[in-house]
């Protein structure tokens, strides 16, 4: 009987070994398993890394561009503005607004709207005080209606 203990111990720690064996084969594997999938989503995500960098410095450059092209179209509705300054002289440059090209052509119409309604309104205010220049004209005195007497005294009142 100590001998059939002894055997079911001895085989029990085969069996028990066994399957810490057979544990430690599939943990192996396992952790082979994941070792591998590590390596896998270690060179995808050097892999986006590297495409971030990329777009990030993609969109560096384009908000460069878009600076600069902010620049050109600033100096060049500057120089719109100026030049409709310059063609329209009757029109007071203050009148003249906007940050965009439409924007200066709308004040345009508009800021030539308002002169030429401030050009009618003194037109109408001069015509209608007009004085005439000088002094008016001399001329003979009107003598059909006078009587012979009145007018012998008028013609000799004038050579004194």
């Amino acid at each position: 009987m100590i001998a059939e203990v002894f055997g079911l111990e001895a085989e029990t720690k085969i069996q028990e070994e066994t399957m810490n064996q057979e544990e430690a084969e599939s943990s192996e594997n396992e952790l082979s398993g994941l070792k591998i999938k590590l390596g896998e989503l270690e060179k995808a995500s050097a892999g986006k890394e590297l495409k971030i960098n990329l777009l990030e410095q993609k969109l560096n450059e384009i908000s460069k561009q878009q600076k600069e092209t902010e620049n050109r179209l600033s100096t060049a509705v500057n120089s719109y503005r100026a030049l409709i300054t310059g063609n329209n002289a009757g029109i007071p440059d203050e009148l003249i607004k906007g940050d965009t090209i439409e924007e200066i052509d709308g004040s345009l119409v508009k800021a030539k709207i308002l002169v030429n309604r401030i050009k009618q309104g003194l037109e109408s205010e001069i015509a209608a005080t007009r004085i005439p220049g000088g002094a008016p004209v001399r001329s003979e005195m009107d003598i059909s209606g006078l009587s012979p007497i009145e007018k012998i005294k008028y013609a000799m009142g004038r050579k004194n």
